[in-house]
Formats: structure tokens, C-alpha cells, sequence
């Protein structure tokens, strides 16, 4: 509404001079007055200044201002791919020039670093929390910004606006969004005896990646990745070309030696033997019924089997990878309770289970003897014996582009003391230029 400002001041001023009483041509009037014109002394007229300061008080009413700045949550993206360069800055960079001055307006504020585990700061004023905002970094692999925000709601019920490179989240009163399109090129996974590069332009890409003294190039997609294959089992990499961003241009894989604690079997003994173990706490075998998910990698051997029964399906799982199980016969273990899930089934039941950090069997001296035995373990410890190094997060690598920002509408609350202001000063101008001869209005 403010654009009817000038309108209506204007309005109100053309009116007010149209409806002056003329100036009769009197002889001394009209000496004086032109002698006045003589002199351009502008008179100035405190019923017109009292008409515009009424009028203008009237159009800011109707626009209903805020009485003053609100509480306000802050969210900052910090994953890895904030750290892309912009010009001479980082995304990271344009969104704390953005979210400064709204940080210390707020007279109440919660600013949270939303990386793999959010970080929240606050409730404070906002500008106490300005050091906390221009400390932030950004290397985390992903930035859980829907927890970020639910962690920010609960420390304080005021409007959230989110600063990230990514698309806006649904359900925030205020977004950020900062970064343009960028080319750039990352190593997104390794594995033993490869990797995967990652490209984010629209164009296809050559990536030199240096790999054990050796340069080899590899052409990647737009907007998707390339294999580089037939590296050492264990290696370094780094990449010349990479792009707006450098967190991503240097990984590693290796294996370890991994800690296992498991009862002292001779069968068991000479399985981890086999597989490279070492006496450890890092990875358990336990003889027993799983009673739930383990906090930790467990292998568990069920005490008691039933009849053998051959397996008839299996689930496609990384477990069984190279693993032939149908057609073996294997006794029924006791039943593991939810979440465990079916690895590989018979007629009667459930034979091999798994979970997340688990993977139960049925008794040791039903399977120590089978070819599938230490494959199927080393399949369940290579996880935990694989070490890698490095961003290795495709999302981050292919470099989100942002969406058109807007900000938190701010509640009104000032119109109307506006208006009361405009009424009074149109009583003191009623008061101060009434006619001459007519009573004053009655209270």
C-alpha cells in the first residue's frame, strides 16, 4: 500500500490549494504581496503540513507495519557443498552476508548448523549469536535440514528461515537460497580396486585422477559418473580437474585388521585366522538367540537346530554375494524376534536371518564344515574392515542449484495506533483553523 503515498499527498495538496479564498487585488495587498515574490520567501503553512502528515499516517496505517522485528529460528546449510566457490567467495560466504542483518534485528533468535548431526545455538538475541554464525564451516556430508528446523521449533515457536544451495523445505516461513550453476568434478566412491567420479555440469568432462604415481583420465556424463576400474586393492587418489569445490578431489581405500571376540572354537579359530582377525572388541560372535537388533556388528550361532531343510529362496542381499545356498540342507534355528528378517528360507521357515549390524545362523556344527561358511562371513565383516577417506557424497558433488528466496511476511500490528495518530492530528487541525464565529466542536 505504500505506493499510494505519493498519490494521496498530492491529492490532499492540490485540493487544499484549490479551495484557498482568492486574493483580492487591493492596492496594498497586492504591493505586498508582490513585493513578497520579490523576495522568495516560501511561507510555510502548518494547516497543509498537519493535512499531508494525516494523509500519510492513513496510507501507513492501511499497510499495518510491524510494531518491530520478531523472533526468528535461523537454519544454515553446512554440508560440503556450501563450501563451493562463488566468485571469490563460498556459498557458505552469501549466505552469511544474507542472514547477518536479519540475525541482528531478531530480538530473540535460535541459529542452527544443520550438518550430519544439527547443532543448535541459542535461544539468545540474535545478535549475541553473530560470532556463532560467522564461525560455521562447511564440510559435512549431508545436512539433515528437516531435523535441523524440528530441532530449531522446539527451542523457540517464532517463523524458521532456512539458508542452503538446495530447494527450499517444505513448511518454512522464510528461504535462502544461494549458489548458481557451477562445473565441478568429485570422486563419489571407492571401493577396493576402483572408483566412481562424479560431474555436475551440463557437459561432458574429462577427470585426471593421479592413482599411485600414475595419471589416468576418464570422461565423464553430465549430470552423472563414470567408473575408474582396474586400480590397486588398496590406493590414494587425488584429481587435478576438479572444480568449484575441493573437499571432494582427494579419497582413499584400504583394508584393516579387524577385531573379532568370539568363543574359543577351534571351528572359529581357524575361520578369523583365515579371514585376517584379530582378537578385538569391534565385531562379536555370540552362541545364542538374538533378542533384538544389536548396538553393535554381531555374528550370532543359534545353541539348537531342528530337522535339515533345504533352502529354497533366498533374498537378493550384499550378504550373499558369490554365496550358493539352495539346494543346501540346514537345520531350522530358533526363531529371531522383529526387526530380524529372512535371509534365506525353507519349506517350514525362516533358515539364515539378518538385521542391521546382525547376521544369525544356525549351529556352528551344522555350517563350519560348508564351502558357503567363511564366505558368507567375510561378506558380513568386510563392511567394517573396508576404511575409506574422503567427502565421497554424490549429492554434494553434483552441486545443488538453489530457488528464488522469499522471506517470513512480518505480522502488522502498527496500523492501527497509525490511525489514531492520524485522527488526532486532523482533531488538531480542526482545533487550530476553524472558522472565525463558529463554536468550537463539544468533547
Amino acid at each position: 500500500m505504500l505506493w499510494l503515498l505519493l498519490p494521496v499527498l498530492l491529492l490532499v495538496y492540490l485540493l487544499y490549494r484549490a479551495r484557498r479564498p482568492k486574493v483580492r487585488p487591493w492596492a496594498g495587498v497586492w504591493l505586498w504581496q508582490r513585493g513578497r515574490r520579490r523576495r522568495f520567501r516560501p511561507r510555510l503553512d502548518p494547516r497543509l503540513l498537519l493535512l499531508l502528515l494525516a494523509a500519510a499516517l492513513m496510507v501507513l496505517a492501511l499497510d499495518d507495519p510491524p510494531l518491530g522485528p520478531s523472533p526468528m529460528v535461523f537454519v544454515v546449510d553446512a554440508s560440503a557443498s556450501m563450501a563451493a566457490r562463488e566468485g571469490a567467495r563460498t556459498r557458505l560466504d552469501l549466505a552469511k552476508e544474507r542472514l547477518l542483518p536479519l540475525l541482528e534485528r531478531a530480538p530473540e533468535a535460535v541459529l542452527v548448523r544443520a550438518g550430519e548431526t544439527p547443532q543448535a545455538f541459542g535461544p539468545a538475541p540474535g545478535v549475541a549469536l553473530r560470532g556463532r554464525l560467522l564461525e560455521m564451516e562447511a564440510k559435512n556430508r549431508e545436512a539433515r535440514l528437516e531435523e535441523a528446523i524440528a530441532l530449531g521449533r522446539r527451542l523457540l515457536r517464532a517463523p524458521v528461515v532456512v539458508a542452503t544451495d538446495g530447494p527450499a523445505p517444505p513448511g518454512v516461513e522464510g528461504y535462502v537460497g544461494v549458489g548458481t550453476p557451477q562445473e565441478n568434478l568429485g570422486i563419489v566412491a571407492v571401493a577396493q580396486g576402483f572408483l566412481a567420479l562424479g560431474n555436475s555440469a551440463s557437459r561432458p568432462l574429462t577427470a585426471r585422477v593421479e592413482v599411485a604415481g600414475e595419471v589416468r583420465e576418464v570422461r565423464v556424463p553430465p549430470r552423472d559418473f563414470a567408473r575408474l576400474e582396474g586400480l590397486p586393492p588398496s590406493f590414494s587418489a587425488r584429481l587435478l580437474s576438479g572444480g568449484a569445490l575441493d573437499l571432494d578431489d582427494e579419497a582413499a581405500f584400504g583394508l584393516r585388521r579387524l577385531g573379532v571376540d568370539y568363543p574359543p572354537l577351534p571351528a572359529l579359530e581357524r575361520l578369523f585366522r583365515l579371514l585376517g582377525a584379530a582378537p578385538g572388541d569391534e565385531v562379536r560372535v555370540r552362541i545364542g538367540v538374538p533378542e533384538g537388533a544389536p548396538e553393535r556388528p554381531t555374528l550370532y550361532l543359534a545353541p539348537t537346530g531342528g530337522p535339515p531343510t533345504p533352502v529354497l529362496l533366498t533374498a537378493p542381499h550384499p550378504l550373499l554375494e558369490g554365496v550358493a545356498l539352495l539346494g543346501e540342507k540346514l537345520p531350522l534355528p530358533p526363531r529371531p524376534p522383529v526387526p530380524w528378517q529372512a535371509l534365506a528360507e525353507g519349506e517350514a521357515g525362516g533358515i539364515l536371518y539378518f538385521t542391521d549390524k546382525g547376521l544369525y545362523l544356525p549351529p556352528l556344527e551344522s555350517v563350519q564344515e560348508r564351502p558357503f561358511f567363511p564366505l558368507l562371513v567375510y561378506n558380513f565383516l568386510r563392511p567394517y574392515r573396508e576404511a575409506r577417506v574422503g567427502l565421497l557424497s554424490p549429492g554434494e558433488t553434483l552441486l545443488p542449484t538453489p530457488e528464488k528466496s522469499f522471506l517470513p511476511q512480518s505480522p502488522g500490528g502498527a496500523g492501527r495506533f497509525l490511525a489514531l495518530l492520524a485522527a488526532l492530528v486532523l482533531l488538531l487541525e480542526v482545533l487550530l483553523f476553524r472558522p472565525r464565529g463558529q463554536p468550537a466542536p463539544e468533547g
